[in-house]
């Protein structure tokens, strides 16, 4: 995982329209938009970040699904299902427009995170993609973990306030040695934009060395370059 340093200027302003038309919108905490409620939702969060929870899920070998078992978040996309008429508009800016104006191939990701939210330890290898991540954080209270597979060691990015970029290829289950072991866990609002270049010929696989797979590592770094310029 790679950070990337938001430098510039249009793109931060873009960004920051978001959340204030995010938060403008009345009723955006409602309880009703929750995917998940487990019982520990807003207590318990952080256990399914933990170290612990991550040995637990990685001996789960071809079972886990590359979803995360456990989440307490607000997909944007599932409440402009249930109320069109008021995310429907910023839905469609932030997974469409936007994701023009980046020039990627799709969105994969446009989450609230109330305080204490979090999705606990996957890797996201039923959806293999170099991925741009976008995080804005309130105030900085929350983290983003995940596995160093050369290392073997859990490393835990703290948030910062406003916003934060990291890049990664999220390997496919076939390909083990780009598996990416990650967990968030939110101390206060957040929201995470996700966006990827797919390399692989049908989805499930990486072609690499293909010539698709490197037009996607091209067109990844034109965008972090363009992230990173003043």
């Amino acid at each position: 995982m790679t950070e990337v340093v938001v430098r510039n200027k249009k793109l931060l302003t873009q960004l920051d329209e978001f959340v204030d038309i995010f938060f403008s919108i009345d009723g955006y905490n409602d309880k009703k938009y929750w995917v998940r409620d487990p019982h520990d939702a807003t207590t318990n969060g952080e256990l399914y970040c933990s170290d612990e929870y991550f040995y637990k899920q990685k001996a789960l070998g071809s079972k886990h699904s590359g979803f995360p078992e456990q989440h307490f978040s607000q997909p944007v996309s599932r409440m402009a299902e249930q109320d069109p008429e008021k995310w429907r508009g910023i839905r469609d800016l932030v997974r469409m427009r936007f994701a023009e104006t980046l020039g990627v191939h799709s969105a994969a990701l446009f989450n609230y995170y109330p305080t204490g939210g979090h999705v606990g330890w996957h890797t996201n290898w039923n959806a293999p993609a170099y991925q741009i991540l976008f995080t804005w954080s309130r105030t900085g209270d929350g983290y983003f973990r995940y596995h160093d597979p050369i290392k073997d060691e859990i490393i835990t990015v703290q948030d910062t306030k406003g916003w934060a970029c990291r890049h990664y290829y999220f390997g496919a289950e076939s390909e083990p040695e780009h598996h990416c072991w990650h967990a968030a866990y939110a101390g206060c609002d957040r929201i995470t934009l996700a966006y990827k270049f797919l390399a692989g010929e049908d989805g499930q696989t990486s072609g690499k060395g293909t010539k698709k797979d490197e037009l996607a590592q091209d067109l990844r770094d034109d965008l972090i370059a363009e992230i990173e310029e003043e």
